[in-house]
């Protein structure tokens, strides 16, 4: 009897403190605090990637050539003095020789020579014109003469300097005299000529602006040309074609003047 009183009597009890209890959890336990929620605002992530740049490598440096000063053109050099027209004169010592099968060797002598030409610029470094040559010789037995015609070019090679190369091609005639011995109205002689070439060379000093002192030198020779024999006895002139060939050279050394 006594079991079921203590057990009986227990209930009320816990009954009792249960509220309590309640109670005092409820006290305890912490207050819920309200949350704001904020709209999160969308983020743009950046990515960089820096691409690394692989370490230089070393090389061995290439030589390079240095390029050559361009030389001004004073405004005073030979080039800008040859304009438009020219002419020049010349005139100095020349020696020629014919060759021929029939002559008794080469028939060479000196005599006086000289020339004429005249002529266009093309540009400064170029000149075009027509060039006449002589050559005369003579004394008591008789004379020899050559007159070549020939067109050329004028090549300057360097500006600031007068020196000129020239070459061209033309025409000659040659021809040789002598007085016969035993009566002095009669002459005989031999001629040749054709197709003839010429190179040569010199330099222009200038005196001024337009006007230069060119000493020059000059070589003239003609192709196998026809030979002829001559004979004038004051009232008839004889000419004779002979089978044979001659050619004739001309070298020329002197000074001229030429006008720009």
């Amino acid at each position: 009897m006594l079991t079921m009183r203590l057990r009986i009597g227990w209930w009320p009890l816990v009954l009792l403190l249960l509220p309590s209890a309640a109670g005092l959890l409820s006290a305890q336990a912490p207050k819920p605090t309200a949350v704001k929620q904020v709209a999160a605002k969308p983020t743009t992530v950046v990515i960089t990637t820096a691409a690394k740049d692989p370490a230089p490598i070393a090389m061995p440096a290439k030589a390079v050539p240095a390029k050559p000063a361009v030389r001004a053109i004073p405004a005073d050099a030979p080039i800008y003095a040859r304009q438009g027209f020219w002419f020049g004169a010349g005139m100095g010592a020349g020696a020629a020789t014919l060759h021929c099968r029939i002559c008794d060797g080469a028939q060479g002598s000196k005599g006086t020579s000289g020339y004429l030409r005249a002529g266009t610029t093309v540009n400064g470094r170029l000149l075009v014109g027509a060039e006449l040559n002589g050559w005369v010789r003579g004394d008591q037995t008789g004379n020899q003469r050559i007159f070549a015609l020939t067109g050329n070019g004028y090549w300057y090679p360097n500006p600031l300097h007068g020196y000129y190369l020239k070459g061209g091609f033309g025409i000659s005639s040659y021809r040789q005299r002598a007085t016969d011995p035993n009566n002095a109205d009669v002459s005989t002689g031999v001629s040749t000529g054709g197709f003839t070439g010429q190179v040569g060379g010199g330099y222009e000093m200038r005196i001024n602006p337009r006007t230069s002192f060119v000493p020059y030198l000059n070589l003239v020779g003609t192709a196998a040309g026809v030979l002829y024999t001559e004979r004038n006895d004051g009232t008839h002139f004889d000419r004779n074609r002979l089978p044979n060939r001659a050619n004739v050279l001309l070298v020329q050394l002197g000074v001229g003047i030429t006008w720009h």
